[in-house]
């Protein structure tokens, strides 16, 4: 999560990013102080809890979005901040297992890997995908990012895994609006207004967001805090493969192409994972 084949992942050469971190080993050379809460994990249905599953809501996720939408290249990722709808309204969620407390939407962003490497940060059923979408929302008990960093619940990220297909099979369009956008921000600090509308509902309408699994873990970027209740849809969106040029030719700080920007897999420490019913 951003706030500021694996086997043979490409690596760039050179100093860090502006943000101090860079992904040329995939986090392995972070100066991360975790406990045993921290992701991305390998995640498996078929051992994950079913009972007492924390039951989510979503919220004004059906509302369209005051424009204008802009998508930005701040050299790590590709970044979409979320406003207000136009109704005045954030978009949020809702966790049963959070009583009172709402999160509200603030910002996606996106991570991949390359031409010949997947993306995703989670693992699903021995499965790596080709990319993953964040969608970050914040406790709003906590006034700001910095604190919400320092609480076990501070935020709560929907994560959407991506698929690359020739002939896609379940597609979004407003997914697909976003990806030909990105071919407009191939340079480092570039921004593109999108030229449609959307609710962040169109992005996830072709999933089913009652199938989901769930754990207490980190931000998935420098200083990786322990304080994210993750959400991954199980069922992937797919996105055609012409769009996914637009992400490999995407440019860092340093003027390297953007690639594999994920986080290697972390140790799970058997933390429950929970499933949900369906």
């Amino acid at each position: 999560m951003f706030l500021v084949v694996r086997s043979f992942a490409l690596t760039n050469s050179g100093s860090r990013s502006h943000f101090g971190f860079n992904y040329d080993k995939q986090g392995r050379d972070w100066n991360v102080r975790g406990g045993k809460r921290q992701s991305p994990i390998d995640l498996c249905s078929c051992n994950a809890i079913t009972c007492n599953v924390p039951k989510l809501e979503l919220v004004n996720y059906n509302k369209v979005l005051c424009a204008p939408l802009s998508v930005i290249n701040n050299g790590l990722t590709v970044l979409m901040r979320i406003p207000k709808t136009v109704e005045g309204k954030q978009p949020s969620i809702c966790i049963s297992s959070e009583q009172g407390h709402v999160f509200e939407a603030e910002q996606l962003h996106f991570h991949w890997g390359s031409e010949h490497t997947k993306g995703s940060e989670h693992k699903l059923d021995g499965d790596f995908y080709d990319g993953e979408v964040h969608i970050v929302h914040k406790n709003c008990s906590y006034k700001s990012n910095k604190e919400a960093g320092q609480q076990r619940n501070g935020f709560a990220v929907l994560a959407v895994l991506l698929r690359n297909l020739e002939v896609p099979i379940n597609e979004s369009s407003a997914m697909n609006e976003i990806f030909k956008t990105v071919s407009g921000i191939s340079a480092f600090d570039a921004s593109q207004a999108l030229k449609e509308s959307m609710a962040l509902e169109d992005l996830i309408a072709c999933i089913d967001t009652n199938k989901y699994l769930t754990y207490e873990g980190s931000l998935t970027t420098p200083p990786c805090a322990e304080a994210v209740i993750w959400f991954i849809f199980q069922t992937p969106v797919d996105v055609p493969q012409e769009y996914w040029k637009n992400f490999w030719q995407l440019r860092d700080s340093r003027g390297q192409r953007a690639l594999n920007t994920y986080r290697d897999l972390q140790d799970d420490y058997n933390r429950p994972v929970y499933r949900s019913k369906f």
